[in-house]
């Protein structure tokens, strides 16, 4: 006779000690995760601020698409995300797949440099960028004086101040995908790289005819992270410009940020934070869809 798949719920009465272990992580990625998400969308229909909280419905919404800041902030994240997110998928790439190549312990030693800035973190390397950007003795400005130049404004140019950015969030960034890309390409069995190469196929061809195509897991996986790391860039650009010039370098994180701690406005805050969170959703859903059709 066939058997009859038990109900959910006398399955989950089953199993019921198996729930009582995920309960902790459970019950603390509620509290963390989920109830915050919650109060954001929440607060977004609400004027909150230090002394008021009342109901407004879809204003601050309607606020945010005709406010000039909201609209730049936005319009720069996307410019983050078309330069930062290939940049950084590229060179991780190509990097990890030289390393991959390389002895054991150059492997150990670089693994270990391009992930430092990874550890020391945005607010370090933010400042010994500042110091190479400087305008009178700064690293970068030595060079041009060096070749005959004038010095150059880094940081407050708007010429490249946006490009002087993106660098240091590519120099910060590129440990973590140069470790997974190493990781993967170390997991490809050496016989199809050694079938392709008794039938005469060159390193790149190896690298675009077998790399690529078994790596394309991973690749949809940083791309797809990198993604949601660039729409939330605000440290970087914090230290760097708080923003300026004229807004140029400015991003969705460092808005929220300077409406809620700044300006007091939480719930405008809030909203901006919900329209961040669907982007980010958009993006990631576009970008997984789009690894599925290739």
């Amino acid at each position: 006779m066939k058997k009859f798949k038990q109900p959910l719920l006398g399955e989950m009465i089953k199993q019921r000690w198996a729930y009582y272990f995920l309960l902790p992580g459970l019950l603390l990625l509620t509290i963390f995760n989920v109830y915050p998400v919650v109060e954001t969308v929440l607060l977004s229909f609400t004027n909150y601020t230090l002394n008021t909280k009342e109901f407004v419905g879809l204003a601050n919404f309607i606020k945010l698409f005709s406010d000039q800041k909201f609209i730049q902030a936005y319009g720069n994240c996307f410019k983050y995300v078309l330069f930062l997110v290939p940049a950084i998928v590229v060179f991780s790439l190509l990097i990890a797949n030289v390393l991959v190549r390389s002895k054991p312990w150059i492997q150990s030693t670089f693994r270990g440099a391009f992930y430092l800035p990874t550890v020391v973190g945005g607010v370090v390397i933010a400042a010994v960028w500042i110091w190479i950007f400087h305008p009178l003795n700064g690293l970068f400005n030595y060079v041009v004086k060096y070749f005959g130049g004038e010095a150059i404004t880094w940081l407050a140019d708007v010429r490249y101040a946006m490009p002087a950015v993106c660098l240091v969030v590519l120099t910060w960034t590129l440990g973590t995908p140069i470790i997974i890309f190493m990781a993967g390409m170390l997991g490809i069995s050496p016989e199809l790289y050694e079938s392709a190469t008794i039938d005469g196929a060159t390193r790149t061809q190896l690298f675009f005819h077998i790399t690529i195509p078994v790596l394309r897991p991973v690749i949809v996986f940083i791309l797809t992270m990198e993604i949601i790391n660039v729409f939330q860039l605000w440290e970087v650009v914090y230290l760097l410009t708080n923003g300026g010039p004229s807004y140029s370098t400015m991003s969705i994180g460092f808005l929220i940020y300077n409406t809620a701690f700044v300006s007091g406005k939480y719930g405008l805050a809030a909203a901006q934070g919900v329209i961040l969170t669907l982007t980010i959703l958009l993006f990631s859903w576009l970008s997984l869809k789009a690894s599925k059709e290739v």
